[in-house]
């Protein structure tokens, strides 16, 4: 079939291409740390640009209890259609319309089996709810939402609650009356003993009889993988080498997660371990992972500054760069795997008349083609929210359109001088000939047939004008639009004004987006300086089966534009 990059067929072969979602970042987590219009853009948000990039600070623990109200389950109604329902569905049971593509599942608010929580009757307090809601929970798809505001998040903890089949009661707090019996209400956590060596021979003794047949002699998570979730899904269990806690890391915390297990999963309760040997396991299991590992799972939303410069870099290596304060952000798999990419580092820039994106991520496979059905490309994708107060990060909403950049490695490979062929793949491929009507019947090649000067007639995706299929594109961006799941379409072939470049060595991708500030026909984002606009990203990994909407993803950002 020739040039690969001819035969794309027409705009559906891209409507699938980022599926779900972009959610996630990172930087030093301190727990303590306090629309829609159809078509054209409303303007960005005016704000003083700041002086730094850096985290948005978000409290994890309330400031003040809301109890439930009409107006406050309202409020939390219109935030979880929002920003909720996409996932765990418009009855609460876990099975929304993005639930196929995620690993663990969502959580069923019906059955009402929360895994993190804090009682000895493993009820979640609607502090344990808060946390969790504002915090997220890393190895899951479940973002942080930290960035809603108190009473938004007061809102969606009595609106779930109000999905369970029965009432959710927290018990007064007592503590266990002798032993073999369980306590009832809020575990209250010991006083902290020291982890001294007898300490820590206690906690491996206590862990080899109680912990390792699941996580593992060494806490990898190898002990098991044969397991299954209360809903009958497989799961597995932690790696607790990586620092990946779905429930906070803090020692008060992981002490109650221990002693409370985790409802709905095969980690059981261990009320055995209540008073000393609990807290031996909770320095035990920390001591295997450092404090910047579980920093970097954390989600955090940033502010992210586009510094303006003399001239926008065309080149991912340029100088100018160094200009840029980099921000690192946490990327988070739709479909949990330990072996992912962790953060992507990006850069931004502007000259007042173009804004200029770099965008760093670690790869240890160079996944350039896709030409065999087993094969899948790298790539990455820039979503940009047309609106001030942005729609569900997950391809936007019903008339809430999002702008989405994307790159792809094999559209770049097909840009270098020697270009994809199938016949290099499979080189007893027979082929049709491509008619060519500046020659006769008897010339017309049965190899390597496929040319500038073929009928684009006879070439159905360049026939059909196809973004990807063209051979004269000079860049490997395709600018998209989406208003949510399966509407993502290219925009019109005149105004694709995206450019991108991307380079692989040392196994790292480095690539650069370039556009105008100004848009370029409908439902492009507008880069106004002196503005902020909100920014999401996602990274594929091809050699992992990435593809579509099974990804690595981040929340939505602040991007603010220097003015």
């Amino acid at each position: 079939m020739g040039r690969r990059w001819l035969l794309e067929s027409a705009m559906p072969g891209v409507a699938a291409a980022l599926g779900v979602a972009m959610a996630g970042c990172v930087a030093q987590w301190d727990p303590a740390q306090t629309a829609a219009g159809p078509a054209l853009p409303r303007a960005a948000a005016k704000a003083p640009a700041p002086a730094a990039s850096g985290p948005i600070p978000v409290s994890l623990v309330p400031t003040r209890t809301l109890g439930p109200s009409p107006e406050l389950l309202a409020l939390g109604k219109r935030v979880y259609e929002k920003q909720c329902v996409a996932c765990h569905g418009p009855d609460g049971r876990g099975e929304g319309e993005a639930a196929y593509l995620l690993y663990p599942k969502p959580r069923d608010f019906v059955a009402a089996k929360y895994a993190l929580v804090s009682t000895w009757d493993r009820v979640p307090t609607d502090e344990d709810l808060f946390r969790t809601i504002s915090r997220g929970m890393p190895g899951s798809a479940m973002p942080s939402w930290g960035h809603l505001s108190e009473e938004q998040r007061w809102g969606l903890i009595h609106y779930v609650k109000s999905f369970a089949e029965k009432p959710l009661v927290v018990q007064p707090a007592a503590d266990p009356k002798g032993e073999g019996e369980t306590g009832t209400g809020v575990i209250r956590v010991p006083p902290e003993p020291p982890f001294t060596p007898e300490a820590r021979a206690r906690a491996l003794e206590r862990y080899a009889d109680a912990c390792a047949s699941c996580h593992g002699k060494t806490g990898r998570g190898d002990g098991t993988d044969q397991q299954r979730d209360d809903k009958g899904y497989p799961t597995r269990p932690r790696d607790l080498t990586l620092g990946v806690y779905k429930g906070s890391p803090e020692p008060a915390q992981t002490y109650r997660r221990i002693v409370a297990g985790m409802p709905g999963t095969p980690m059981p309760m261990s009320d055995w371990a209540y008073g000393e040997d609990a807290w031996h396991l909770v320095h035990l299991v920390r001591s295997w992972s450092s404090n910047e590992q579980r920093a970097r799972v954390e989600m955090r939303k940033f502010t992210m500054v586009a510094r303006r410069v003399d001239k926008v870099p065309d080149h991912p290596d340029a100088g100018t760069w160094r200009l840029a304060q980099p921000v690192n952000l946490h990327l988070m798999p739709l479909w949990w795997r330990a072996e992912r990419p962790e953060e992507v580092t990006v850069r931004a820039v502007h000259d007042g008349k173009e804004l200029a994106l770099l965008l760093v991520w670690s790869d240890a496979t160079h996944d350039h083609t896709a030409m065999r059905p087993q094969d899948f490309r790298d790539a990455v994708a820039v979503e940009f929210s047309l609106t001030p107060d942005p729609p569900f990060f997950a391809m936007g909403a019903r008339s809430e359109f999002v702008n989405i950049w994307m790159w792809k490695s094999e559209r770049q490979a097909d840009l270098e001088p020697v270009f994809q062929e199938l016949e290099k793949v499979y080189p007893n491929l027979g082929i049709d000939s491509y008619p060519n009507p500046e020659i006769s019947p008897l010339e017309q090649p049965t190899r390597h047939a496929l040319t500038l000067k073929s009928a684009p007639t006879f070439v159905t995706g360049w026939g059909a004008g196809n973004i990807v299929s063209d051979p004269l594109r000079n860049s490997a961006a395709e600018d998209l639009t989406s208003q949510g799941f399966g509407t993502l379409r290219a925009r019109p072939r005149a105004d694709q004004a995206v450019h991108a470049r991307g380079v692989y060595a040392t196994d790292t991708y480095r690539v650069i987006f370039r556009r105008p500030l100004s848009p370029k026909g409908a439902r492009a984002v507008s880069l106004t300086p002196g503005t902020v606009v909100p920014v999401a990203f996602a990274v594929w990994n091809g050699s992992a089966g990435d593809r579509d909407g099974k990804k690595s993803v981040t929340i939505w950002q602040d991007l603010h534009i220097e003015p």
